[in-house]
């Protein structure tokens, strides 16, 4: 289908002596349509499919939610940010059927934070406020942002593929109260002339600093529930083949950490078009993840409705390669942490890839209060929801 396209606007071309962009318009239109009816069997949710361990249970907690990605629990609302969707989603957790779009047309406003009963959203190069949410989405009050921060690097940058280019944020209040937010480089590989780039940032009372520096694109980061120190994933550059560069989960021991890119890929890979400087160091990952498996959101689990054996671990969610001769990824991994080392990873849902053919992605994992875990799915625009029944 997908070579139908140039011919007929060939066709257009030919028969009108200039393009009527009009007409080409809806052309486009119609071709799009056509192509969304004959793929959109294949890319509904098919829960089915999805493994899980003996002993628990996995179903379908909300549908139709556009291109959902990071989210965050509040008392009665579930904050679901998106990235193409430019939307962020309020879900009612005493009726899942209230989904309310509380914001559209921001520019990839993946990252959702919660303090104090705000409800701050992250774009490309913007910070929101939206106070008192749930109070207001409670009362059906008119919900007002404010700008809470704009001065990210993207904030004056000109080229929109650079800007979008891991653009996208991630967001969370850590221990010491200040909001971190990932900041990936605009590129596959390269060393930008603003420090900010390819960092985690850190903003405390209006003041951004650099708090871990030397990461291409993290998309998800937490803190291990008895040490308190940040873990976050990092995804490896393309190009250099199938199997390298492996994909990192990092541990940051202090602020200024700097962990390679782009001089150095996992814990040894040199980068061809980068020479490390002089008396260079940086800290190894302290777990390498199959090159171009994707890992994004890791959530630590510190509860008590799943086995003791996942106590202090780590999910995963592995969004899956998209330029890899065979597909890797698409599932869930737990980290088992052992006095606050990683030693081991095993699955502990798949199925979203059945061959070479993927249904889904999986972005993130969440614990509720519950007890329960959510995994949204921006492909299928899903959450799952994950529990024990022993």
């Amino acid at each position: 289908m997908f070579p139908l396209l140039p011919y007929m606007m060939h066709k257009a071309h030919k028969n009108n002596g200039d393009l009527d962009y009009h007409k080409m318009f809806y052309l486009h239109k119609k071709i799009l349509t056509l192509m969304t009816l004959v793929l959109m069997p294949f890319l509904w949710s098919d829960i089915s499919k999805l493994n899980v361990p003996e002993g628990f249970v996995i179903e379908e907690y909300v549908a139709d939610i556009d291109n959902p990605r990071q989210m965050v629990e509040g008392v009665n609302f579930i904050f679901v940010g998106t990235r193409s969707a430019g939307q962020v989603y309020a879900i009612n957790k005493s009726d899942l059927n209230d989904v309310t779009v509380i914001v559209s047309d921001l520019d990839m406003p993946t990252g959702v934070a919660l303090k104090d009963g705000d409800l701050y959203i992250a774009e490309t190069d913007t910070i929101h406020i939206f106070e008192n949410v749930e109070k207001k989405l409670l009362s059906k009050e008119v919900l007002v942002s404010k700008i809470f921060f704009d001065d990210l690097p993207r904030k004056n940058m000109w080229n929109p593929l650079k800007k979008s280019w891991h653009g996208w944020k991630w967001i969370d209040f850590g221990p010491d109260g200040a909001l971190y937010i990932s900041e990936g480089v605009p590129c596959n590989v390269c060393d930008e002339d603003d420090q900010r780039y390819g960092t985690i940032l850190r903003l405390n009372n209006g003041v951004l600093e650099i708090f871990a520096d030397g990461v291409r694109n993290s998309v998800g980061f937490d803190w291990h529930p008895e040490t308190d120190e940040m873990h976050f994933t990092d995804n490896g550059r393309d190009w250099m083949g199938d199997d390298i560069p492996p994909c990192e989960l990092n541990r940051v021991s202090a602020k200024g950490d700097h962990f390679g890119f782009p001089f150095v890929h996992g814990k040894s890979i040199d980068d061809d078009s980068f020479e490390r400087p002089e008396d260079f160091e940086y800290n190894k990952p302290v777990w390498e993840f199959q090159a171009h498996t994707a890992p994004l959101g890791i959530k630590f689990y510190s509860g008590d409705s799943f086995p003791k054996y996942f106590k202090n671990g780590a999910f995963v969610a592995q969004h899956g390669s998209w330029n890899r001769s065979k597909k890797v990824g698409y599932k869930v991994l737990f980290m088992k942490f052992e006095n606050g080392e990683v030693i081991s990873s095993e699955t502990f849902i798949d199925g979203w890839l059945q061959g070479e053919e993927s249904w889904g992605t999986p972005v993130t994992p969440l614990f509720l209060k519950d007890g329960s875990m959510l995994i949204s799915d921006d492909t299928s625009d899903s959450i799952f929801r994950v529990a024990y029944r022993g």
